[in-house]
């Protein structure tokens, strides 16, 4: 996918993402050296339309609003959707990007996992799910540890969580507005 495509169809899939339960949060861009020392840590190319997608939007991270979905607290037990309440699209390091939202943080957990040759991408907060690609390209899911090939692209997987982390969110009003 061309770059400006893949920028385009981002911001299409966030559009009926309702700002009132959910905050969009971005860092800055990276630089070329940040950009070229994620590429030498993985071993191959960050994706052209990803990295192009960083130069203008770095590490976005979609969250339910605290007031909306309480963020869980020490030794809260439910269901383990009522934990997943946002998307981080991961970024490239720039001096604002917190290490929760890093690549190379993540590059490096997986590792720590035995997890080789995967470049996360996205990550669901809450969870120890990540998606990102493999060095031929082929994106895969990484889940305690397991790679899972998956059909599509990046993009189509994006989409999915957006629709799916929407609708816990109505899920969890629910579940909040039967407590009271």
């Amino acid at each position: 996918m061309k770059p400006e495509k893949f920028q385009a169809r981002i911001w299409e899939i966030l559009e009926p993402v309702d700002t009132q339960n959910f905050e969009l949060v971005a860092a800055p861009a990276p630089d070329a050296q940040a950009i070229a020392a994620i590429e030498d840590t993985v071993g191959f190319p960050l994706p052209k339309d990803f990295a192009a997608f960083s130069q203008r939007t770095n590490g976005l991270c979609v969250v339910a609003r605290e007031e909306v979905w309480p963020s869980p607290k020490q030794f809260d037990i439910g269901p383990a959707w009522t934990f997943w309440r946002g998307l981080v699209l991961l970024g490239i390091d720039a001096p604002e990007l917190p290490e929760w939202a890093s690549i190379r943080a993540m590059h490096r957990r997986l590792a720590e996992s035995e997890v080789k040759g995967v470049l996360p991408l996205l990550k669901m907060i809450g969870a120890s799910i990540m998606w990102g690609v493999d060095q031929a390209g082929t994106v895969v899911e990484v889940h305690e540890g397991q790679v899972t090939p998956l059909a599509g692209n990046f993009i189509n997987v994006y989409a999915e969580q957006i629709s799916e982390l929407m609708q816990r969110q109505q899920d969890m009003a629910r579940k909040l507005s039967e407590r009271r």
